[in-house]
């Protein structure tokens, strides 16, 4: 397994090595040249240094075996941390809108090179990153991840750097908190949907893609299963579901339950990937006896 993510480790890191200071550069450039359109896409690309920093702790968890006390890893610690980079992201999302709303009341003068400048370092960051994962996005989900984040934001850079050439231009600079009015929209809906996703994965909820009943359904259809009840799903971290549950059998030899069990996991794997479970086998006849003695 480890050498299968040796690729998409190398891809994440190289682009972590990219976003990162080009995000520095845009948030420092922001303020020197005055520009809140370009302060707030530099936090849009912070919303990629997280995905991609995330991404990145991902790969490299499941690669470490699980031991001691923490039988499951440290693979929570992901969706820990993208809650609080989530909560953070919402607090910044509303300081830029309330910016930009002071910007429109009362224009400022922008540095327009100096924001060009910015905006086409981090337009340019944006596409080699993409150049980067493009090519291994469909082997990969969490590579796929963040080269969703990259694409929007390089979108975000665009609509700076015309933002740019109009003040240059023009000398209008009501644009430029405009767009910083776009932009923060997509980093507070991007921060919304990390905070529900996160939340969601820490109340144990079953993986929204998931349909639990047709799980159910699928599990019953397979032949020696008489019946499932009591069947949990949840998310550990991202890519990584755990399945636990009573399945119902007939009456039957050792040899013939192990047979089941392992067409239900393949089943599972295949269908749902769905690779981490624990099923306990319940005898037919003992299952119809405690409910008839339920009954009375």
């Amino acid at each position: 397994m480890a050498i299968n993510l040796q690729q998409p480790k190398r891809l994440l890191t190289l682009s972590l090595a990219v976003t990162a200071p080009i995000a520095l550069v845009e948030v420092v450039a922001g303020i020197l040249s005055n520009s809140i359109s370009l302060v707030s896409d530099s936090v849009h690309m912070f919303t990629d240094v997280m995905a991609i920093a995330l991404s990145l702790f991902a790969i490299t968890m499941a690669a470490r075996s699980h031991s001691g006390v923490m039988t499951f890893g440290y693979h929570r610690a992901e969706v820990l941390a993208a809650l609080a980079n989530g909560v953070a992201l919402s607090a910044i999302s509303v300081w830029v809108l309330y910016e930009a709303f002071l910007r429109v009341m009362s224009p400022r003068l922008i540095d327009a090179p100096l924001m060009l400048a910015a905006a086409g370092i981090g337009l340019a960051g944006n596409l080699a990153v993409m150049f980067l994962l493009k090519h291994h996005a469909g082997k990969s989900i969490n590579i796929q991840s963040a080269l969703v984040h990259v694409i929007y934001d390089a979108v975000s850079s665009v609509a700076v750097i015309i933002t740019g050439f109009i003040a240059l231009h023009t000398g209008i600079t009501v644009v430029d908190p405009l767009v910083a009015f776009l932009i923060a929209g997509l980093v507070a809906r991007s921060a919304y949907t990390i905070v529900r996703s996160s939340t969601h994965i820490l109340l144990e909820g079953a993986p929204r893609e998931l349909d639990m009943q047709q799980v159910i359904s699928t599990l019953r259809q397979l032949d020696g299963v008489v019946d499932v009840h009591d069947l949990h799903v949840w998310t550990i971290s991202t890519g990584m579901d755990a399945l636990s549950g009573h399945v119902v059998v007939r009456d039957q030899m050792l040899s013939q339950s192990s047979k089941l069990l392992d067409d239900i996991n393949k089943v599972l794997a295949e269908r749902y990937n769905i690779t981490h479970t624990t099923l306990q086998l319940e005898n037919e006849q003992k299952v119809s006896f405690r409910r008839t003695a339920t009954k009375s």
